[in-house]
């Protein structure tokens, strides 16, 4: 049986999809000459540095402590000296509080604190030991993961899902990371099921990539509770929402969360850090990443946090043309880099370049109402509508018609013959209506 949900699109052309390119690249690792670390990578308050420039730092070493009640602590990447605190423009709206640290090439870790291995480590320990490994969400959402380990005591979970999917055009890093480590995704899931009290952990995998389905099968066999779903590939599955329904047949109710239905969703990359955590105290310091699109070698390659992204793009041996854009993510969620100096973060799981021909965005016409955005519509709302309300500068109609619902996926602008610019209206209003309160 294969799993799906109502909607969504299938961008399976090659030329849309763009995964042939990077797809069973081996990992490569790109230790960098420089770091410039965010301090921002997480939901919640930015940490705060505890060094100083001109001060060695070794790798795995606190260099910002947490602030706030969802805090985390930030990591230096490499060992190495301290050259710099700066603000910096980065992919976020605000500009980012980074610490610069120049590479000595010695990989000298901090000492290390691991719990044991992941079926014998105190499971009690285990949330906490997340936490200071500086975990968050690595399938972009940065949530960090030790809070999404502690539901509320009235919000039981009873199934933990991996996510899989990787749905999203041009990313190839997760599928990548399911054939070479499938036995460290297992562990990790185990670590984090053991950490929550949960006995059902289901991996759930898109089946064009049944490499992966059978690596990972493979991995889990003997393993306590631990089975692999098999999705129908189609965008986009791996959002959260969706995965749960396709799998577990509940739907999270309106402005809720996987928890309300008993339901805990984890990228593979994530679940991937915390069995380091647990079983070699490692914090999260590095995360692999594709970089393909008008590159000349397409990699997935293993980077470093706070590697640049012209060094991420250098080690795919440089662009084959001149580029137009550069997105961090896939083409259909990602976010447009203003230069190629930001700084991979935890939730970086693609650098994608386009020539100049493939930036341009073509110019929109007049809606003509098909309504193949609604159909298209994984979250069942009617994007032709809530784009008239935004344009009227209605966010309190676009409220009520659910926009808050959407998941900025992409799906309406993909399909629409018209080209209208249906998602990024809906991040924009969505922006508005939480900063506004309305």
């Amino acid at each position: 049986m294969k799993f799906s949900f109502k909607g969504g699109i299938h961008p399976l052309k090659e030329m849309h999809e763009g995964k042939g390119a990077s797809r069973h690249q081996p990992i490569r690792d790109l230790v960098p000459e420089t770091v410039s670390i965010p301090m921002d990578m997480h939901i919640g308050a930015p940490s705060a540095p505890c060094v100083q420039k001109g001060d060695r730092v070794l790798l795995g070493q606190v260099i910002a402590t947490p602030v706030g009640g969802i805090g985390i602590p930030v990591h230096a990447s490499v060992s190495g000296e301290v050259t710099g605190i700066e603000v910096r423009q980065l992919l976020n709206k605000q500009p980012s509080t980074c610490i610069n640290i120049t590479n000595d090439k010695l990989d000298e870790w901090a000492p290390l604190h691991p719990l044991g291995g992941v079926e014998t480590a105190p499971a009690d320990r285990i949330i906490q030991q997340v936490k200071d490994a500086g975990i968050c969400g690595m399938g972009g959402a940065c949530f960090p993961t030790h809070i999404k380990m502690s539901p509320p005591a009235d919000k039981p979970v009873d199934t933990v899902i991996l996510n899989g999917a990787e749905c999203e055009t041009f990313l190839t890093a997760d599928h990548q990371l399911l054939l070479e480590q499938p036995g460290l995704v297992v562990d990790g899931l185990r670590a984090i099921m053991r950490g929550m009290g949960v006995t059902r952990g289901i991996i759930a995998i898109e089946d064009n990539k049944m490499d992966a389905v059978k690596a990972v099968r493979e991995a889990a066999q003997g393993r306590e509770g631990v089975s692999v779903a098999v999705l129908r590939t189609k965008y986009p599955q791996g959002g959260e929402k969706q995965l749960i329904e396709a799998i577990t047949k509940r739907q999270v109710p309106s402005g809720g969360l996987p928890c309300d239905v008993g339901v805990a969703v984890f990228n593979v990359g994530t679940a991937a850090a915390v069995a380091e955590a647990v079983s070699l105290g490692k914090p999260l310091i590095s995360r692999v990443t594709t970089v393909t699109g008008a590159v000349n070698k397409p990699s997935n390659l293993r980077l470093r946090i706070g590697t640049s992204f012209q060094a991420a793009i250098d080690e795919a041996g440089g662009t084959s043309e001149e580029p137009g854009k550069v997105f961090a993510g896939g083409s259909m969620t990602g976010i447009a880099a203003p230069n190629t100096g930001v700084s991979v973060t935890k939730a970086n799981n693609g650098v994608v370049v386009l020539g100049q021909k493939d930036a341009v965005t073509p110019e929109p016409t007049p809606c003509i109402r098909c309504g193949r955005c609604v159909s298209a519509c994984p979250a069942k709302l009617n994007p032709q509508r809530l784009k008239e309300l935004c344009d009227m500068g209605n966010l309190a109609g676009a409220k009520k018609e659910h926009v808050m619902e959407c998941i900025i996926c992409a799906s309406c602008s993909y399909v629409c013959p018209a080209k209208l610019e249906l998602s990024p209206t809906f991040k924009e209003a969505k922006e508005k209506i939480t900063a506004r309160r309305i």
